[in-house]
């Protein structure tokens, strides 16, 4: 994987400052979400202007949001999320039970659901969806599943009691199961789908599901052009009911101000990741209706643990303490994010709101003379090329923190890549230093401490764990948080364990990004969702 060229970033990089880049624009104050119509006008091709394609479409398989956005449109969950509360709602599921321990938990089926290829959505298919992640044996098994591992790895046992009953055991109590069955990788499946080409050599489902995806959403999966264009039409026989457009289309355009120009010019209906100065602009615009939510994400600075120097604590508190969030948010946020202290945002259960930590180039440079660099390092910093709610500008943010770093003697080459290639590179951990971030799959703070931090994720080739950190005291609290069924006490344990982590440094958390979305005024019926992905079901264009 060879780096892009950086010449003219290292001319930036050279330069003595950045510009102020603060805008007195608020976007707490846009709305957001686009209210239905009461009679949404049925028909229409919506096409989504996002900064890089889908990696795969297997829910099962996929660690990236490009894919993501595109699942929750394919699939239904067993429980979902509710839009405005955030609460879990029935979805596939009517209803539930659990079993005063915790370690049982019955689902009731929602009657007479469907799959895009006309089978019945049953309680088999279910448990299909969940065993064949859980078994390596099972016809439909891939190493790349990856978050059964992070989240799913509790479940002893899925089981169809009858047609419309699924039956969930656990090794242990876990009290984010619910919020995890929400999220797109608990995506139910068409087994008849998997079955239909027959299986390889080594016993394995030969039809590629990744490339045609079946499931029950509201929209079915029509075409895949890499790099161009994803095309999902309506599915008429939705248990919702159809959705008013006749098909949806993501579209990658990697460029934020050629996304944006793309949808002035009506070529897209609606964007994802707006450079955040056209916000302002697209404000003003009476063609144009711009969104904004607060974010449960967090943009951070991951420091190999498995490479020297970053094996030594006081190398990476050094680093903590040469950055300045504050100077990262005016530049590469345009002043609308907020600066982060911890992994776990706010509006979590379970955040811990720490006082910032100041930039202190002379006690940094002093931890790193104790850890025998008293003329600092070289090192390289990696970074994707796409754009995230979280880093929305990545050149930006690397060069303010290259900045930051060479005035404690830390030279830091820039590494950028294409989002493809920077995602699988860093959960092998060839990175020293990288940037990356992190958008809620689901509303709890294991989805970010546990998913992020915790030893048992720092598996290198499907690391979530990208600093490879394996503090074992982090690892008993969050492990503990996992099975307490108090949520008081929850809370305390993942309290503590930012504790640690704040002092440890594996990651330098650097700003929490705002959800923001820029569409065009004729569309109708859209809402942010803070957790999980992009939802169109409701969306439609004006009568």
């Amino acid at each position: 994987m060879r780096p892009l060229p950086l010449l003219a970033l290292l001319l930036a990089l050279a330069a003595c400052s950045p510009p102020d880049r603060k805008t007195a624009f608020d976007p707490a104050t846009l709305p957001y979400g686009i209210p239905a119509d009461p009679q949404p006008k049925r028909g229409g091709t919506f096409v989504f202007g996002r900064s890089a394609d889908a990696k795969g479409l297997d829910p099962a398989t996929m660690t990236d949001g490009e894919s993501a956005m595109v699942a929750t449109n394919l699939f239904d969950t067993l429980v979902a999320y509710d839009a405005d509360t955030l609460g879990i709602v029935p979805s596939l599921a009517e209803r539930w039970e659990k079993s005063a321990d915790g370690t049982v938990w019955t689902f009731a089926l929602r009657d007479g659901v469907t799959f895009h290829d006309g089978t019945p959505c049953d309680a088999a298919a279910v448990a299909f969806s969940f065993l064949r992640q859980k078994d390596a044996g099972h016809p439909a098994h891939t190493a790349e599943c990856s978050y059964w591992l992070d989240y799913f790895k509790d479940v002893a046992a899925v089981e169809a009691v009858d047609a419309r009953t699924v039956r969930f055991t656990l090794s242990r109590p876990y009290a984010a199961l619910l919020p995890i069955l929400s999220m797109f990788s608990a995506s139910i499946v068409s087994p008849t789908a998997f079955a239909s080409e027959g299986v390889d050599a080594k016993g394995k489902y030969a039809y590629d599901f990744a490339r045609k995806p079946v499931g029950t959403g509201p929209f079915a999966f029509e075409e895949w052009t890499r790099g161009e264009r994803i095309v999902l039409r309506a599915y008429d026989a939705h248990w919702r009911g159809r959705p008013p457009l006749d098909r949806l289309v993501f579209r990658p355009i990697q460029n934020a101000q050629a996304r944006f120009k793309e949808l002035q010019a009506g070529g897209v209906q609606g964007i994802h990741t707006p450079d955040l100065i056209d916000v302002p602009r697209a404000a003003a615009d009476p063609a144009l209706t711009a969104l904004s939510r607060a974010g449960l994400n967090v943009a951070y600075l991951a420091m190999n643990c498995d490479r020297p120097p970053f094996d030594d604590v006081r190398v990476r508190r050094a680093i903590a303490l040469a950055i300045d969030k504050r100077r990262i948010v005016e530049a590469a946020y345009h002043g609308m994010a907020e600066p982060a202290e911890s992994m776990c945002p706010p509006g979590i259960d379970g955040h811990l709101p720490f006082p910032a930590e100041k930039p202190d180039p002379e006690r940094a440079k002093a931890l790193l003379a104790q850890a025998g660099h008293p003329g600092g390092f070289e090192t390289e910093l990696w970074y994707g090329l796409a754009t995230r709610t979280y880093l929305t500008d990545p050149d930006a943010t690397a060069i303010q923190v290259a900045q930051d770093l060479k005035a404690i003697g830390v030279r830091a080459r820039l590494i950028k890549m294409e989002w493809s290639a920077y995602i699988p590179a860093t959960q092998r951990g060839d990175h020293p230093l990288c940037l990356l971030g992190w958008m809620a799959d689901f509303n709890d703070a294991d989805n970010f401490l546990y998913g992020l931090l915790d030893k048992d994720n720092a598996r290198p080739g499907s690391s979530q764990n990208v600093s490879f950190y394996r503090g074992e005291k982090v690892h008993e609290l969050l492990v503990r948080a996992r099975a307490e069924q108090d949520a008081g006490k929850r809370i305390e344990l993942y309290h503590e364990a930012q504790r640690i982590l704040r002092d440890e440094a594996p990651t330098v958390p650097l700003a929490h990004g705002r959800d923001i979305r820029i569409f065009r005024k004729e569309v109708r019926g859209f809402t942010i969702h803070s957790v999980g992905g992009e939802y169109f079901r409701t969306v439609s264009f004006a009568r």
